[in-house]
């Protein structure tokens, strides 16, 4: 094996390794939140349901002001010094992040917390919002200093504790906790006690990992290289990166509370979290795809790195595209089982929030690329000129299209975000991610679609039954359909034998079948 073959074994080793512990962590997490959600929807209702949707996104947006972008800036820094075998600067950068974005938290947490009354009334016009945002606020800081944390572990390329502490400890303690309290009649303000609670315990179980397993901080006779004016001149044009990406992810839920009521807001966030499932398989190969590239650029592999952005843009290509024809397909059946009757009216916007992410997923990796190469202005720009559309458009369609309004002023900003940052990755690095061959994932997804589309729609009740039982018979047609349209590549085989070796499962029967239909 030539020394450009074994760098390449080695990238793609890691991210199959860090996505096949991050997938099932992210399913896991994604699984008991979407649980969490739905019990959350169905016990209180659009109304209450709209009220924490409003608040959670309230905390969010406060968090995301308060890292000034330095948890990218730590996903970068970390594992680049870690290359280069400097860990005077990894541990100079853990702190410099600490120094400015703790302080700017507990601000956030203050102003969210006095202002809440004149947020809820003035802004939202819901009264019975203000202890909701109050409860929410005391979150901030430890929403900060977890997200910090975790971002050094990931830098490490050590998936497990992400997986630990936010997919698997969080998502569970706050399914428990909200679920106890209803069942004790505390409403809305328990769903938001037991919610923030949840977050206040990560960062403690973030750092033991952090210190104990990973690198430690406090006892270590390492000392810090300050890195402050690096750190903070990658990481500054993240913060209005962040704001764009605030208006991205969070201008239609207050939109649409702002210009119609809190069951709307309801509505339509039982139709987003379900669209953002399909985010599991960018989230599980992004986290680890950024710190491996970034490894092979400061060791001048770019030949591995144009090849390793390929193959994970395939691999998200073939889970994602089969996500989004189920939702689209089933989106009625999909939330009048998932949410109830109450909530069927979101899916029209279920369907066009899917195909918007579905589209953000397959072109998600090219922001890393562009991070690896310090290109951050450049994401900056992307983020603005979409976040621009994305508030224009919501401003425009929600008054006159409500929930579908805001669904496609969603899904068309992330579609344009994801093709403008492609068109730069292009034009700076000659690389694109697509192969002819990544089109027999599309025929394979298209071919079993119909096939599952064409027995259901002459039943009179699609039920949970059913819906769970066409799912696993479109994913047996998918893989025979790969495999008849000879999809599976040595790579693939490789990314199968380290998932088996990181994980303990057992596919060499598998690969064996595969090797036959290359």
């Amino acid at each position: 094996m030539s020394s450009e073959e074994s760098y390449l074994d080695v990238s793609l080793r890691k991210i199959a390794k860090g996505a096949g512990i991050s997938f099932i962590g992210t399913a896991i997490g994604m699984f008991f939140g979407f649980i969490t959600r739905i019990i959350i929807a169905k016990w209180l209702g659009p109304s209450d349901y709209g009220l924490i949707s409003l608040g959670f996104a309230a905390m969010s947006i406060a968090a995301t002001l308060s890292l000034f972008g330095m948890g990218a800036g730590i996903k970068r820094y970390v594992p680049f010094y870690k290359g280069k075998g400097d860990v005077g600067r990894i541990k100079g950068t853990i702190l410099a992040s600490l120094k400015i974005s703790f302080p700017l938290s507990v601000i956030f947490a203050f102003l969210l917390f006095w202002y809440a009354d004149w947020i809820s009334v003035h802004f939202f016009h819901e009264l019975d919002l203000t202890p909701v945002l109050r409860i929410f606020s005391f979150a901030i800081p430890f929403l900060v200093l977890s997200d910090n944390f975790i971002s050094v572990t990931i830098g490490f390329q050590d998936m497990k504790y992400v997986v630990y502490v936010r997919d698997i400890f969080q998502n569970l303690f706050k399914l428990g906790a909200i679920v106890i309290l209803l069942v004790l009649g505390f409403g809305v303000l328990g769903v938001a006690w037991g919610w923030s609670l949840s977050i206040v315990l990560m960062p403690f179980l973030a750092f033991y990992f952090l210190e104990k397993k990973v690198f430690p901080i406090l006892k270590t006779k390492i000392k810090a290289i300050p890195v402050e004016k690096e750190l903070f001149s990658f990481s500054w044009p993240l913060i209005f990166t962040a704001t764009a990406g605030l208006v991205m992810g969070w201008v239609d839920t207050i939109m649409l509370g702002y210009f119609l009521t809190a069951p709307v807001v309801g509505i339509y966030n039982a139709a987003l979290p379900t669209a953002r499932l399909l985010k599991v398989a960018l989230g599980s190969f992004g986290v680890i795809f950024m710190p491996v590239v970034s490894e092979l650029y400061a060791r001048n592999k770019i030949e591995d790195l144009k090849n390793t952005y390929s193959s994970v843009t395939k691999w998200i290509v073939s889970i994602v595209l089969p996500g989004f024809l189920l939702m689209a397909f089933f989106s009625k059946s999909i939330i009048r089982i998932m949410f109830g009757g109450e909530y069927i009216e979101g899916c029209v916007a279920l369907t066009i929030l899917a195909f918007g992410f579905f589209v953000y997923c397959v072109l998600g990796p090219t922001t890393s690329v562009l991070q690896t190469y310090g290109k951050t202005k450049i994401i900056m720009i992307c983020y603005f000129v979409a976040a621009s559309a994305n508030f224009a458009l919501n401003l425009l369609l929600i008054p006159k299209y409500g929930i579908n309004g805001a669904a496609t002023a969603t899904a068309f900003s992330f579609v344009l975000m994801g093709v403008l940052n492609l068109l730069f990755i292009y034009r700076i690095g000659k690389m694109q991610p697509f192969r002819l061959s990544h089109l027999k994932s599309v025929f394979a997804s298209i071919a079993a679609i119909l096939v599952i589309y064409t027995l259901t729609k002459y039943l009179t009740v699609v039920s949970l039954f059913v819906l769970v039982s066409m799912f696993f018979v479109f994913w047996g047609i998918y893989f025979f359909l790969l495999l008849l349209f000879k999809s599976f590549e040595e790579e693939d085989l490789m990314i199968m034998r380290a998932i088996d070796e990181k994980l303990g499962t057992k596919t060499s029967w598998m690969r064996k079948v595969l090797r036959r239909f290359l």
